[in-house]
């Protein structure tokens, strides 16, 4: 490897084939049991939070579906990310899953119609994280640019266990998590 670009791109093949074999050997169960309920750490967060920006997840990622109704029946505002352009994220506020509809790479995301908000937390996805709170995403750089266009907000990564790295390289713009929620733990600043 002779750039942190091609490590990048290492670490996301490894953690994917990681995560897409640990979710497959999951029983039915499991899985439907995994990421039910925020551990209190993090539900404390959502109820100090009055807009929450979370994710439709697809494939082996973290499971949200469970979340985004606890989110709904807690009375937050709930709002997808939809990549504008090819670069850039808004969070678009929805009132009921089916306002979701098929976007960037065919995930689902809010229509154009949906009013954007600024989160006050964003649940992010991910393919590694470490101990740091580094955060490996898919290479895109859409959740950086939404974390720096929303510094306030809080930043949480939600992540099966198995996507733990040794070390996750950062670069000057990549911003570290402030909490990651895994099905096995919960990993946050010191000072938290």
């Amino acid at each position: 490897m002779n750039s942190l670009s091609d490590e990048k791109k290492t670490l996301r093949k490894e953690y994917r084939r990681r995560r897409d074999s640990f979710y497959s050997q999951l029983d039915p169960a499991t899985k439907g049991l995994a990421f039910r309920r925020p551990p209190s750490p993090l539900a404390k967060l959502i109820e100090q939070s009055r807009i929450i920006a979370i994710y439709s997840a697809t494939g082996s990622e973290a499971p949200t579906t469970r979340l985004i109704e606890f989110l709904i029946e807690s009375g937050k505002t709930v709002c997808f990310p939809a990549v504008v352009g090819e670069t850039e994220l808004a969070f678009r506020q929805v009132d009921s899953l089916d306002l979701l509809v098929a976007g960037y790479r065919d995930i689902a995301e809010p229509g154009a119609t949906c009013p954007a908000v600024a989160p006050d937390l964003i649940i992010a996805p991910m393919v590694a994280f470490d101990r740091s709170l580094g955060r490996l995403g898919q290479g895109g750089g859409h959740y950086d640019r939404a974390f720096e266009k929303h510094p306030e907000a809080t930043r949480i990564g939600l992540a099966w266990s198995v996507q733990e790295a040794d070390h996750i390289p950062m670069q000057p713009h990549d911003l570290p998590l402030d909490m990651i929620v895994t099905e096995s733990e919960i990993i946050q600043k010191a000072d938290s």
